[in-house]
């Protein structure tokens, strides 16, 4: 291979790569958000399918966490009528899906408690509240909650239902990864870095089944059936495939001892779900870790989320995809809308310091990309497209091959 040619690729995907696998889609989860259907909520901690209960005792807890989890879905259909009022204004975007509720709600959690001054959102509290001021009472099945409480367990509640969704799920056949898998394996290349935006375990789940070695920064200690978060494995040469889930994992928890004073002795943790009993485990030397949040560290929101690429696991990843980007020409995606705006943010100011910079987009209905994408990307888009920043495979993954990706890298050098 000339030394022209590329010798390392990096990957961006996004949620599209996942649907074929039987992932749902974005209004799916939406749609079960906005149903509360088959969830329970009590004490901090949520489930789905509580079995029917007979006792009268246990019956009115049953009716008790229902009766919960209803305020929650008409708290968030309020905020809904709010979001489609204001895109009905300003036509940005033609749907309301779960991200906006997220981020409206968080919006609402974090000005009430002084998290991020935000004099704006008081506005919306008082126009909103006469509505919703019957959710916060007390009733017979049911305790007190105040507003901050309310819009906090609906971000709570939200979190759950993405990962019970994602979680659940009977897994497709992942052939039609096998473009990824020959990437991972073609000798021209001796680094791949796949940076995705999913929280599902697709990706991981088809290269342990084809046998190809990779890291996503955990490590399994002897002895032990749990995975621990080490970053230093990224920098460990015998890893040619790195990983990196910049939106978090469904099964990531952070976890801490039972014995411990302070948050120090935090860990994040891959837990082996079989020795994971009441959200706790043990570690090599028996000492019991509980996990702090009872839910997996998840990213979720519209705007609200690039807050987070700049604190604890996230600080390290959105590095390594700041740092992965300097030391390649061409960018391959697939799957993703171009709606996040912090990966939007990154994309453009990688591509512009070189003319050599390429993005090769894999869509069979790039259009309809270009019409949804964020107003950054989607501005520059047929500009890109005449200056061949971006070259377009316009197929679905599944019709996608290694020989279709490899020869729009080797097509575009210079």
């Amino acid at each position: 291979m000339s030394t022209s040619n590329p010798t390392k690729i990096v990957f961006l995907l996004g949620s599209g790569i996942s649907i074929p696998a039987g992932m749902p889609f974005l209004y799916q989860i939406t749609e079960r958000v906005l149903s509360g259907e088959g969830i329970y909520y009590h004490e901090g901690d949520f489930s789905s399918n509580v079995r029917p209960y007979v006792e009268p005792a246990k019956k009115r807890l049953e009716e008790e966490q229902k009766e919960n989890v209803r305020r929650i879905v008409r708290f968030l259909h309020r905020l809904k009528v709010e979001i489609y009022y204001y895109y009905e204004r300003h036509k940005f975007k033609l749907d309301t899906n779960y991200e906006d509720l997220y981020y409206m709600a968080l919006q609402i959690f974090d000005s009430q408690i002084g998290n991020y001054d935000n004099p704006v959102v008081q506005a919306l509290v008082d126009k909103i509240f006469p509505e919703i001021k019957s959710l916060l009472e007390k009733n017979n099945f049911r305790h007190e909650w105040t507003l901050s409480e309310l819009a906090e367990i609906a971000t709570q509640y939200i979190e759950y239902v993405v990962s019970d969704e994602l979680n659940n799920k009977q897994l497709q056949p992942l052939d039609y990864l096998g473009c990824i898998k020959e990437a991972c394996e073609d000798d021209d290349f001796s680094n791949v870095d796949i940076f995705t935006l999913n929280h599902d375990t697709v990706l991981e789940t088809y290269f342990k089944r084809d046998g190809i070695q990779f890291t996503d920064g955990f490590f399994k200690p002897d002895g032990e059936k749990h995975r621990y978060w080490e970053p230093s494995l990224f920098n460990c040469e015998s890893f040619k495939v790195r990983l990196f889930k910049l939106h978090g994992s469904t099964k990531w928890f952070r976890f801490w001892r039972e014995d411990s004073e302070d948050w120090r002795s935090e860990s994040i943790v891959i837990p082996f779900l079989s020795h994971m009993k009441n959200y706790r485990i043990k570690d090599s030397k028996g000492r019991r870790l509980d996990a702090i949040d009872k839910r997996p560290i998840l990213l979720i929101g519209t705007y609200n989320k690039m807050l987070e690429y700049t604190s604890g696991i996230f600080e390290e990843l959105h590095y390594q995809f700041y740092r992965s980007l300097r030391h390649v020409k061409k960018l391959v995606i697939c799957g993703y809308g171009f709606g996040d705006r912090g990966i939007n943010n990154k994309i453009i100011e990688w591509i512009y310091p070189s003319n050599n910079h390429r993005i090769i987009l894999i869509d069979h209905k790039p259009e309809t990309v270009r019409n949804k994408a964020g107003g950054s990307i989607r501005d520059k888009w047929n500009d890109w497209i005449n200056e061949k920043k971006l070259i377009i495979i316009a197929k679905k993954i599944e019709e996608t091959s290694w020989k279709d990706i490899r020869d729009s890298l080797f097509k575009t050098q210079g």
